[in-house]
Parts: structure tokens; C-alpha cells; sequence
């Protein structure tokens, strides 16, 4: 059975942390000399459950919002890596090894120069925490901002991986139409992507000889599943070997957030489209770079607003990504005909 990978199916909702009844903020907090409220007070260990249930709510946001991209890409994650980072992609031979006859040598790979290259981008939002929570005990707004803060930051690492792949522009050499005339919708469906790989793997500058993932829109989705599932159905006894060589469908809707009246949106998969992706070359075509995944710093206070505490999230990453190499687009048919 082919793995389905969408937000619907990965998407999970963690409960709010709640204080104890009768809780007041105003016992565990005071002013210090900057008014910031992470200044705790007393003999209880308040500070660090306040630090972890920021964190959690943080990443409850996250797993609201599930990372769909990570079967596309290879990730490196490391902190070491430069402001801006080369890529070296192998020459036409790519590797290959050679036997070694007597007084024979080895043959060195070929790798291109690095005329390519990814900037590692600085991404954050910030939250303030107002003097009104701590003199109201508001603390029934703190989680669900906390919460959102995770789901944007999700939203944010699929736009940026999976962009690349729905806004390029794609030209006959990478891409397949809609099948008709094989008795039904979903024989249709089925033929439109076995004809996808067969076109993919026949390209003659850019061979994408799989495993494959397949994104779709979820307006797609049922029929898709059903056309690649194996169990036998009514009036479609048909099978294909292209159930074996894709390893995903990822189902990618986009996103909207809205932050005070400023709308953004995260397109995703069109109706009606499919991408094949060829995952055989990921390490060449598609790489992620994190420099620094989320982190959290507290700022200073800003009386004059009546803020006591500013808390900034961040990341620090960057991707690379060669659709042309590695994608088919496919139109999906609509009808049975």
C-alpha cells in the first residue's frame, strides 16, 4: 500500500496546559527594575514550569500543523554552516566505479563548480507579554497565541520547500497529460501516472528513473488513493508496478494565517495537478539547510507600551531545490471518458 502522508492524517491536537485552580500570577511575578515579568519570586520552582509550558504549547502548534516536505528532501542540520552555502553538484558521470586492471588506477569523481549557491535566511516573530496579563491574570490569552506561534513556523518551513516545486515553470520535457478512453475515472488516473513515470524516465537531458512521491492537491486525493490502491475493485481489475516504485502520496494544501488585519497565504497543489517527484537524487536535488531550528530569546521591556516581557522565536535555514531535474508535472483527468 502506498503511504499517504497529509495534514488531516498527521495533524494532532495536544490539550492546554492548564493552571491550578485559583491561580494568580500576581503571586509569582513582580516588577524587577526593567519591569520584565520573567522575574519570578518565592521558593517554588515557577520559572522553569513557565518556561516549559511555553515550550509546550509551542510545539503543540506544531504538531497541529505537520511537516509534510521531509520525504523530498535531504536535511543538514548543523550550526556550522556559512551565511551562504555552495552547491557542488557531480559531473555527468556522476559515480561509478571501474574495475582496476594491473598497473591501473582509481578515477576520480567529477564534481562541478559550486556556481550554485543557497542563502541561509533569518525568519522570527515575536510576542509580548503586557502588563495587563500579569495585573488581570490573563492567563487564559497566553496559550493560544503561544500555540500559533508553532503552527506559522510549520507553515513556513512547507511553503518554503514545497514552492519551489509548485511555481516552477515546466515545459514539455516535464510534463504528462491527462490519460482518457481506459473505462473509468479511475483506470484514467492510473494510466496518466504510469504514462508520468514512463515519460520521466525516457527524458533524455534529465532522467527521473525513481522512487517517486507524488504530491497532490486533496481535492485529489480519494481518487488518487483509489486508483493506486492494490485490492482488487469492482470493474477494475487492472494492477500496476507503478504502486511500487511510489514511495508517497503527499497530500499539500497550503495555509492562511492572518496577523491583525495582514492576510497571508501559502499556495498550494492546484486541482487537478500532480507532481511526480524523483526521489533517486534527492541528495542533489532537493537539500534542506537548518543553521539553527526554532529557538527562543527573551528581550527587555518596553514601559512606555506597558510591556514586560518580549520573547522572539526564530529560525535560521535555507533550501535548494532543482525542479526541472527531478519533477513531472501531471494533469489529472477529471472524467471517466
Amino acid at each position: 500500500m502506498v503511504n499517504l502522508i497529509s495534514k488531516d492524517i498527521l495533524a494532532k491536537e495536544k490539550p492546554k496546559l492548564q493552571f491550578d485552580k485559583g491561580f494568580d500570577l500576581r503571586n509569582v511575578t513582580a516588577e524587577g527594575k526593567d519591569g520584565v515579568i520573567a522575574e519570578f519570586v518565592g521558593t517554588g520552582d515557577f520559572a522553569t514550569a513557565w518556561r516549559e509550558r511555553r515550550i509546550y504549547e509551542i510545539d503543540a502548534g506544531r504538531d497541529s500543523e505537520p511537516i509534510l516536505y521531509t520525504p523530498l528532501y535531504s536535511i543538514v542540520e548543523d550550526a556550522s554552516l556559512p551565511e551562504i552555502v555552495p552547491i557542488y553538484r557531480l559531473g555527468p558521470a556522476g559515480v561509478i566505479f571501474n574495475e582496476v586492471k594491473e598497473g591501473g588506477e582509481a578515477h576520480f569523481v567529477t564534481v562541478q563548480s559550486g556556481d550554485i549557491s543557497v542563502r541561509i535566511r533569518w525568519y522570527n516573530v515575536a510576542l509580548e507579554y503586557s502588563k495587563k496579563l500579569r495585573m488581570y491574570n490573563q492567563l487564559w490569552t497566553v496559550s493560544s497565541v503561544e500555540r500559533q506561534v508553532g503552527v506559522a513556523h510549520n507553515a513556513l518551513l512547507n511553503n518554503i520547500h514545497f514552492s519551489p516545486i509548485l511555481t516552477a515553470s515546466y515545459a514539455a520535457a516535464n510534463q504528462t497529460a491527462a490519460a482518457s478512453g481506459q473505462g473509468g475515472l479511475l483506470q484514467n488516473v492510473l494510466r496518466t501516472i504510469e504514462n508520468g513515470v514512463t515519460h520521466a524516465k525516457a527524458d533524455g537531458t534529465n532522467p527521473r528513473r525513481g522512487p517517486y512521491n507524488l504530491v497532490i492537491s486533496s481535492s485529489n486525493m480519494f481518487t488518487v488513493e483509489r486508483a493506486l490502491r492494490r485490492v482488487p475493485q469492482q470493474g477494475f481489475d487492472e494492477q500496476s508496478s507503478v504502486l511500487n516504485m511510489i514511495q508517497n502520496i503527499i497530500v499539500y494544501d497550503g495555509w492562511t494565517g492572518l496577523r491583525g488585519k495582514k492576510t497571508v497565504t501559502y499556495s498550494g497543489v492546484t486541482a487537478n495537478k500532480a507532481y511526480l517527484v524523483n526521489a533517486g537524487q534527492k541528495e542533489m536535488d532537493f537539500l534542506s539547510f537548518v543553521k539553527q531550528s526554532l529557538d527562543m530569546a527573551v528581550g527587555n521591556a518596553d514601559v512606555s507600551r506597558g510591556i514586560e516581557e518580549q520573547v522572539v522565536w526564530d529560525v535560521h535555514l535555507g533550501a535548494y531545490a532543482n525542479p526541472i531535474a527531478a519533477v513531472e508535472e501531471i494533469t489529472l483527468p477529471t472524467s471517466g471518458a
